[in-house]
């Protein structure tokens, strides 16, 4: 196959897209709060409750989930803090974490990208990263954050950049190329360091930022980490289909990370099976973000 001519690059001012990213909103001061208090020592409950009551939209999302056929107590659980005892503080985070991250979705969401698609990813990586941190010992709530905002960063560049990714995204397709190797070519930064950016400033931990920025090339050796999980979760949301994108593909899996990740076959498969049970829960409570007229 003839490869085609590199297109005139599209190089950004990337000190002018650092400059968009600092203008964008921050999460929402509620979504802070709870984040925050749910991270406490000593969880308080009864703040916890009275904090999320502020939101009614996430409130309802909150009962929603506790009274879903994941938890068997369908219709049974009225009260926000019998919600919060039956989801736990590791689902509540996440849960709050998704719908506060959905709506910053909805008001990045830019042209080449469908918006649908790039939900449902986000979500089954999100879920997929939270199963194999489990498996790994690592803190599950940081993998669900960085598996959800994995590929950010290639939603800021469409919101501001919409005409330049739509060429990036052609021309990555037509060289069946990796969507970061055409990114850097023509753009000369790609949508990991674009992620990067956007998780500081939405003030999430150093081991998330550094999963969203290396989740595409995991270091060769040390220890696992979130990296990894990322790494993996991608590879499995692809593998899952779940984002019902017609050129899914799975991309490469680097076998050292693979390796750290201790994955054997047998425990393979039900995994994938809870993954998308659990997704299939979210996803109907939290539903996708209409696309864009």
């Amino acid at each position: 196959m003839t490869t085609a001519a590199l297109p005139l690059p599209l190089t950004l001012d990337r000190d002018a897209l650092a400059r968009n990213i600092r203008a964008l909103p921050s999460l929402p001061t509620v979504v802070q709060e709870l984040l925050a208090l749910m991270q406490a020592q000593e969880a308080d409950i009864d703040r916890i409750g009275t904090t999320l009551s502020q939101d009614q939209a996430l409130s309802a999302r909150v009962l929603q989930l506790a009274n879903s056929p994941l938890y068997g107590l369908s219709g049974r659980i009225a009260s926000i803090r019998d919600g919060i005892k039956i989801l736990g503080l590791r689902q509540l985070g996440s849960l709050v974490l998704t719908a506060a991250v959905t709506l910053q979705f909805e008001r990045l969401h830019g042209q080449s990208l469908h918006m649908e698609t790039f939900w449902r990813h986000s979500m089954a990586c999100a879920v997929a990263a939270q199963h194999l941190a489990r498996h790994v010992g690592l803190d599950e709530a940081s993998a669900f954050t960085a598996g959800l905002l994995h590929d950010v960063g290639r939603l800021v560049l469409d919101s501001r950049y919409p005409n330049e990714m739509a060429q990036v995204l052609r021309w990555a397709r037509a060289q069946d190329m990796c969507l970061c190797q055409a990114e850097q070519a023509l753009l000369g930064i790609d949508h990991t360091e674009v992620g990067q950016w956007m998780a500081r400033h939405w003030r999430f931990a150093p081991q998330v930022v550094e999963a969203i920025g290396q989740h595409h090339e995991p270091p060769p050796s040390g220890a696992v980490t979130l990296i990894d999980v990322v790494h993996g979760a991608d590879a499995i949301a692809h593998a899952l289909d779940i984002a019902l994108h017609d050129a899914e593909a799975v991309p490469p899996v680097n076998g050292w990370s693979w390796q750290r990740l201790q994955w054997h076959t047998g425990a393979l498969v039900p995994t994938l099976q809870a993954i998308e049970l659990e997704f299939q829960t979210l996803q109907a409570i939290l539903r996708p973000i209409p696309e864009a007229v």
